[in-house]
């Protein structure tokens, strides 16, 4: 390893310029993670960033650790200090740029020597920066920054390795359950024997098409779900992270009108599912399995080389597959008088949430 010199990125202007050599790493290093790609924090940051609750967080600060070594950018930290009231008391947490909301597949961005970088990256942190705790969020099992022995276990994301398979057909031949086939045969024959028509469609999206999975997402609310879109900011952050970055719109339509939807993102021929939903007037036609369905033959024609449902361990992905992502934290002491005592409170937290998530993850198999 040669000389390591390091920059901190404190401004939306210094983000900004970092574009250029951010872009060249991700391509140096084949950089598969969306949420920690370029397109997806700056504009998660220019939407968020002056935006303060409970959920994202007080009084952020941006710390983007960039590590150069003979004058190239060899790894990278997007960091946020932020504020959050717990226990009763104001705790200041080092956290990724983008766990509040959204996050998926979350790591410090780096070539080799990962480790290393990490561990250069800690002591930057300690030496010039004060805070109660390092709380992160959304690490993947193939991180190269962590050893899964520091790590908690947090969530997990269904996803499939599309290279595994030789197309679509051998997929849902060997990965369908019996009732799964069977579902959506009998989907289609009651829509024939109604005299109503499904068809599916593949979109890119524009203003009129997000329209309607606005439209079709207010159907969430009649099962008690949350629609993204009545949150003013999270509604225009997909607006935005849709428009610069590649994405398409799965629509299930009946009679030609719009009935379904599955929202994706591409980055680096990885698809990554944002939103679905669908309305709840024809539940006896699967919608969500046909939409789910839809998608898959997709990933499958256009040869990506996943497909990632995105995080949880909702009911409907174990219909299509068992595999998954398993998603960590990671906890440190910070350095201040009561990081201590905070870390401990914290990881018997983390603890509890491990052990429960973890009976869930065994359900799910």
């Amino acid at each position: 390893m040669g000389e390591i010199k390091i920059k901190n990125i404190e401004t939306s202007s210094g983000f900004i310029s970092l574009e250029k050599e951010w872009r060249i790493l991700e391509k140096s290093l084949n950089h598969s993670n969306l949420t920690s790609s370029y397109d997806w924090l700056n504009t998660w940051w220019s939407v968020f960033k002056n935006v303060n609750n409970s959920l994202i967080g007080f009084n952020k600060k941006l710390i983007i650790i960039c590590l150069y070594e003979n004058h190239n950018l060899v790894a990278i930290a997007p960091l946020l200090k932020v504020n959050r009231k717990k226990y009763g008391i104001n705790i200041s947490f080092i956290e990724f740029l983008g766990q509040q909301w959204a996050g998926n597949y979350l790591d410090i961005i780096a070539g080799k020597s990962h480790i290393k970088y990490r561990n250069i990256i800690f002591k930057w942190l300690y030496n010039n920066v004060k805070f109660d705790s390092i709380f992160l969020k959304y690490i993947p099992n193939d991180t190269q920054c962590f050893t899964l022995d520091q790590l908690y276990l947090y969530s997990a994301c269904p996803e499939i390795n599309i290279s595994e398979f030789r197309n679509y057909d051998e997929y849902v031949k060997n990965k369908y359950s019996k009732n799964l086939k069977q579902n959506l045969r009998t989907a289609y024959n009651k829509a024939k024997k109604a005299d109503d028509m499904i068809e599916t469609s593949i979109e890119a999206l524009d203003h009129k098409n997000f329209k309607e999975t606005v439209r079709l997402s207010e159907f969430k609310l009649l099962d008690r779900k949350n629609s993204i879109f009545n949150d003013e900011n999270k509604s225009l952050f997909m607006q935005e992270v849709t428009k610069i970055m590649t994405s398409n719109v799965v629509f299930v339509h009946l009679n030609g009108k719009n009935v379904a939807y599955r929202t994706n993102v591409i980055f680096n021929n990885n698809k990554f599912c944002l939103d679905a939903s669908y309305d709840r007037n024809f539940r006896k036609y699967e919608l969500g399995s046909i939409s789910v369905d839809a998608n898959l033959n997709d990933s499958f024609t256009n040869k990506m080389f996943s497909h990632c449902f995105g995080p949880g361990l909702d009911f409907y992905k174990k219909k299509f597959t068992k595999k998954n992502i398993n998603i960590y934290m990671f906890i440190h002491k910070g350095n201040t008088f009561f990081s201590l005592i905070i870390f401990n409170i914290i990881k018997y937290l983390a603890k509890r949430k491990a052990a429960s998530f973890n009976k869930e993850l065994l359900k799910y198999q």
